[in-house]
């Protein structure tokens, strides 16, 4: 990683707050960026610089940088940001293209972008052991998945000999200070559990044995912020372990 900060986008959300603080606790100087921080999430940050801006203003005043995780998505359905599906493509993978165009104007010497698992159907294979891994063929349709898959070809072909680039899929993740906002407008599995059993003392399930691999956040961040100072691999796309499977009833128990 060559020297100056990394910059985080999207660094108001859940995930991507958590890397601002990973980062730091590394030691590596970090810039946060996003559109807006909530009372909570700047008062967890308040230590380190952040600029609260729309990206494409953001992205005018960046410095030199080290490098880039680029976490900034609409994760919310269009309908239910009165968006079509072509206008939330293009504000994804807008996002993305303004992000790697300031990214190496700054210098930055390696970039992140943050996809998802949800580039796939429930059908893509092949799988090994049971899991999807970086091998398997993602075939998600929906304008999120087409925008995590196209972010994951551009990011590929943006690699030159002074930007490396990788994109990194995450699947399901939990962890502390977890809310809803305008581009990410639900909870995830366990979150909803615990709001329901809070609020009614029950959990309701509608498929008790289905299973799903569960990350923790603060060590999922940890790993990433080892990451920005780790020899890269070879492949344009990896996966952020395997961590432990658990059914819906494990997790409701």
């Amino acid at each position: 990683m060559t020297g100056g900060p990394i910059l985080v986008t999207g660094a108001g959300g859940f995930v991507c707050s958590e890397l601002v603080l990973a980062l730091d606790r590394a030691g590596i100087p970090v810039i946060g960026t996003d559109r807006s921080f909530d009372a909570q999430t700047r008062a967890r940050l308040h230590a380190l610089p952040l600029i609260e801006a729309p990206l494409e203003t953001a992205v005018i005043r960046i410095g030199p940088l080290g490098g880039v995780i680029h976490g900034a998505a609409l994760t919310a359905d269009p309908d239910s940001l009165g968006m079509t599906a072509a206008d939330h493509l293009a504000a994804n993978v807008g996002l993305l293209m303004q992000t790697l165009v300031a990214a190496r104007a700054a210098g930055a010497g390696r970039f992140v972008f943050l996809s998802s698992m949800g580039v796939f159907a429930p059908d893509d294979g092949p799988v090994s052991g049971g899991r999807f891994t970086e091998a398997t063929q993602p075939c998600g349709t929906i304008p999120y998945a087409a925008a995590k898959r196209a972010g994951e070809i551009i990011t590929t072909a943006a690699a030159d000999a002074g930007m490396a680039t990788l994109s990194l899929r995450l699947g399901n993740i939990t962890g502390p200070h977890e809310a809803v906002r305008d581009s990410r407008q639900h909870l995830c599995l366990i979150g909803r559990m615990l709001q329901e059993a809070r609020s009614t003392a029950q959990i309701t399930l509608s498929d008790p044995q289905a299973s799903r691999e569960w990350a923790w956040l603060p060590d999922l961040a940890d790993a990433v912020a080892a990451l920005m100072r780790a020899t890269w691999p070879p492949c344009a796309v990896l996966h952020a372990g395997t961590p432990p499977v658990a059914t819906h009833l494990d997790l409701a128990q």
